[in-house]
């Protein structure tokens, strides 16, 4: 009765192993002779199940197949009694199709026995074939590139994962330098730069798109604009030499703020400083005086010398205004010949006259040509006009014109030649 019971209950479960889709198959060691086999096993082989019981391995398998048995073999035994393959192997008689193995050791009275049990992992073995392939294409295009290419992992702990050669022609550094630390990489960086880093590798989001200024193997700084992407554990991202582009759009800048010929503020930039400067004053209740300034003769001189004369006595015009000036003061050039000054006047203040003084000494324009090109002053201050830019701006224009009809003696420049 006992023994009927047990063929039934091994007969269903023989039968349930006949309906899986793994393979299975149970062998003796050492000479690999195979004790069961499911019929997903034995049809990889072209056989049924009772065709292939007391066959040996040897005889079944392909040279691959071998191989992988005696990788497990290798570190299969009664101390470590469950081994899994880490290598997918082709599906005999199933192209196309990849098998992963689990094999256990089982003790028994004639040396012990395996059993293997195989799982079909076609399609995760194919996804990890397109993501090796994937990660080729990266390698190949970021290898090559001009820019430098990079990913960043946060596990096991923060590095990176991949450098771009490139980084070498960029910075002067060979790639190895921050795949082998890290912390190389935050030493090239600024304050700024190395404090941004730092944050997004505790885990504070980081821009997509930011500059990053580096110190170069020969002590140059440059700048890379960075372009990041989150990744699982970490991020990547490409970074382009932009120092130059960056000189010029700082230059652009500077260009619009500034007069082109005399490096004075424009009228734009010097409507800010007025504004900055008046609430200054306000706040702590000390005055402000503006200064508009025009050359008399201005006119006579380009058309008489021509306009790389007139130039010239602008650019000197501008440099006596700065050198008679405080740090703090403001000197534009609004255009054409007309300046003005924004000072805190002290209680001796005589920049009126040191401005007239100073634009009345003659201006070289040429080997042994001078010019005189003095100038009218207007000036107004917030204790008569008050804290409004324009109203001062308005007051010192006006002024200046009244200083410019009071000088009739100035109305035309004065040519002379010096002695050579």
């Amino acid at each position: 009765m006992h023994d009927t019971a047990d063929e039934t209950y091994y007969k269903s479960v023989a039968e349930l192993m006949d309906v899986i889709p793994d393979r299975v198959v149970r062998y003796r060691l050492p000479d690999l002779t195979v004790v069961y086999c499911n019929a997903a096993w034995a049809a990889g082989h072209d056989l049924r199940p009772d065709e292939a019981v007391g066959r040996s391995l040897h005889e079944l398998l392909s040279e691959d197949e071998l191989a992988g048995v005696e990788a497990q073999l290798a570190r299969l035994d009664a101390s470590n009694p469950l081994v899994a393959d880490d290598v997918a192997r082709p599906a005999p008689n199933a192209p196309g199709q990849w098998v992963e193995w689990v094999d256990q050791y089982l003790p028994s009275d004639h040396g012990g026995e395996v059993l293997a049990v195989g799982r079909d992992v076609t399609g995760r073995h194919i996804a990890e074939l397109n993501l090796a392939a994937s990660e080729q294409r990266f390698r190949d295009l970021a290898d090559h590139s001009a820019d430098v290419v990079w990913r960043f992992l946060t596990e096991p702990t923060p590095h990176f994962d991949y450098m771009s050669p490139s980084v070498e022609t960029s910075l002067g550094y060979p790639p190895s330098l921050f795949l082998d630390d890290f912390t190389q990489f935050l030493d090239i960086l600024d304050d700024e730069g190395r404090d941004l880093v730092v944050r997004a590798v505790n885990g504070v989001p980081m821009p997509e798109r930011c500059d990053l200024r580096y110190r170069c193997a020969n002590g140059d700084m440059v700048i890379g604009e960075m372009q990041t992407t989150v990744i699982r554990n970490g991020l990547q991202g490409v970074s382009r030499d932009v120092t130059e582009l960056r000189r010029l759009q700082e230059n652009l800048v500077e260009l619009a703020l500034r007069d082109s010929l005399t490096g004075l503020a424009n009228r734009r930039l010097l409507l800010e400083l007025l504004d900055a400067a008046l609430a200054r004053s306000a706040r702590h209740q000390t005055p402000l005086a503006v200064l508009f300034i025009d050359l008399d003769g201005f006119k006579e001189i380009n058309d008489t010398h021509g306009h790389d004369a007139g130039d010239t006595v602008l650019c000197e015009t501008a440099r006596r205004l700065l050198s008679i000036v405080r740090g703090a003061d403001v000197v534009a050039r609004l255009g054409g010949d007309e300046f003005v000054m924004v000072y805190e006047p002290s209680i001796d203040d005589n920049l009126v006259r040191r401005v007239t003084d100073a634009l009345n000494v003659p201006i070289a324009v040429a080997d042994g040509v001078e010019v005189s090109c003095p100038a009218s002053v207007g000036r107004a201050d917030t204790t008569a006009f008050g804290d409004d830019a324009a109203s001062l701006l308005g007051a010192a224009d006006a002024a200046m014109y009244e200083a410019k009809r009071g000088r009739r003696s100035a109305a035309e420049c004065g040519v002379t030649t010096a002695s050579v």
